[in-house]
């Protein structure tokens, strides 16, 4: 750093003999005969292009003081003034001055290096989903930074707002590439996604990547569900092999305290109300081979040896009379044998009393998150709020609302659910929401 020189001037005067004339004495305040004297500092001396220095002076003696070099003007006799940003070395002086002479200072800042480049803007851009139907819809979602303008281009035009924002787009009939152009001082960037739309006949899912693979939880459910009984519920199942516990689904508690409280909810303990339907470890808890079961009264219920990697059409009907409350699970439709069903009846105190937090959970147990999560795909959803005939069960997994039972009946419908489109397709209005931020991948075949 170089180091200001304050330079102080006196002038040399010329003597006058004031005994040849008596010469007249100097007005007051103007210094008379003595010379001014001048100071100006700069602090500080050195900077980096676009900084700035301050410039500090004073005089004495001095009637009137001027600037030149990187400055200019009249100046008070003392005071201080910014240099403002500077881009290259800069010298100051100061010429102070009286009736008896004048005296000047210089002040030199220097200024190291270039200012650097304004940063470049960036962009990103994401579609959810990137693969859809046709006539289906995908959500745009964007964020820049260093930007002053976006614009659009491609399947889509116009600007954008910064520094983000989302648009769906929809419905999409073609293959399509959204780009998204950002501009600024520093320059521009751009970012394209595609979104493609399924050949027709193409069907979706949600594929879960089961438990090791979730932080908190993976669910989607209804939290006005429908009554506990009479109930039946269809679906096409993919599951893939992991140690532990999977959920299909539960009707039950989902209080949102993802504990066994939630699973325990009576006075004094203890379960009440709920069932599910799905793979059961042997040995529990973390046994790799699995049997399909029905989950009711804190006991698990198994008949017959999950396969993994294949399809299944799967359907349970529960119903409720003066002999208790029934359940019967057809893991393998359309065989409706007893090799191929789980059956169980609870007793007419079972299921009476609602749990604080009534709710039909799909894809992990709200008891314990992120530790019984579907592994696999799920998919082909039916819901009716009576229970179907084993015969109109059939008929409603090859063609839903076929039967005149299940159209009067459909409380959800939605057979191609999407990670972003698990809406009702029955018309009756019943649509879940996601827990958490977490979802699983697009299934499309």
């Amino acid at each position: 750093m170089l180091r200001l020189k304050t330079l102080l001037f006196v002038p040399v005067l010329a003597l006058v003999c004031a005994a040849c004339g008596g010469g007249e004495s100097a007005p007051a305040g103007s210094g008379g005969g003595t010379p001014p004297t001048v100071s100006l500092a700069a602090n500080p001396t050195s900077v980096t292009s676009g900084g700035s220095s301050t410039l500090t002076w004073s005089s004495t003696n001095a009637t009137f003081c001027t600037a030149s070099g990187a400055w200019s003007g009249t100046k008070a006799v003392s005071g201080n003034e910014s240099t403002g940003a500077l881009t290259a070395s800069s010298s100051y002086s100061l010429t102070c001055t009286n009736s008896a002479g004048s005296a000047s200072a210089t002040a030199t800042v220097t200024v190291s290096g270039t200012p650097p480049p304004p940063p470049g803007p960036t962009v990103s851009l994401a579609a959810n989903p990137t693969s859809v139907a046709s006539g289906g819809s995908s959500t745009l979602a964007w964020s820049s930074t260093n930007a002053t303008s976006c614009f659009a281009s491609g399947a889509w035009s116009g600007s954008k707002t910064i520094p983000l924002g989302s648009e769906v787009r929809g419905p999409l009939t073609t293959t399509s590439t959204f780009t998204l152009s950002c501009n600024g001082a520093g320059g521009s960037a751009s970012h394209s996604v595609i979104v493609t739309v399924a050949a027709a006949g193409t069907i979706f899912g949600l594929d879960f990547p089961g438990s090791a693979a979730v932080a908190t939880t993976l669910r989607f459910r209804f939290l006005n569900p429908l009554p506990i009984y009479p109930a039946t519920y269809i679906w096409r199942a993919f599951p893939r092999q992991q140690a532990g516990y999977y959920t299909a689904f539960f009707w039950g508690n989902d209080d949102g305290q993802g504990n066994l409280n939630t699973f325990l909810w009576k006075p004094g303990g203890g379960a009440d109300t709920y069932y599910g339907a799905h793979p059961y470890p042997n040995p529990p808890p973390s046994g790799t081979a699995h049997q399909w079961e029905i989950s009711i009264e804190q006991q698990d219920f198994v008949n017959g040896a999950v396969v993994y990697d294949r399809w299944y059409t799967q359907a349970l009907r529960v119903w409720s009379d003066a002999n208790g409350k029934h359940h019967e699970f057809y893991w393998d439709l359309p065989n409706t044998d007893s090799a191929h069903q789980v059956v169980h009846t609870s007793p007419t105190t079972w299921g009476n009393t609602n749990p604080p937090v009534p709710a039909l959970t799909w894809g992990d147990a709200p008891w314990n998150p992120g530790n019984e999560v579907w592994s696999g795909i799920l998919r082909g959803i039916q819901v009716y709020s009576t229970d179907l005939s084993p015969t109109d069960i059939s008929k409603e997994a090859n063609l839903p609302l076929s039967t005149s039972a299940g159209a009067a009946s459909i409380w959800y419908l939605n057979l191609d659910p999407t990670p972003t489109d698990i809406s009702d397709k029955s018309g009756q209005g019943h649509n879940p929401a996601w827990v958490g931020s977490q979802r699983p991948s697009l299934f499309s075949q």
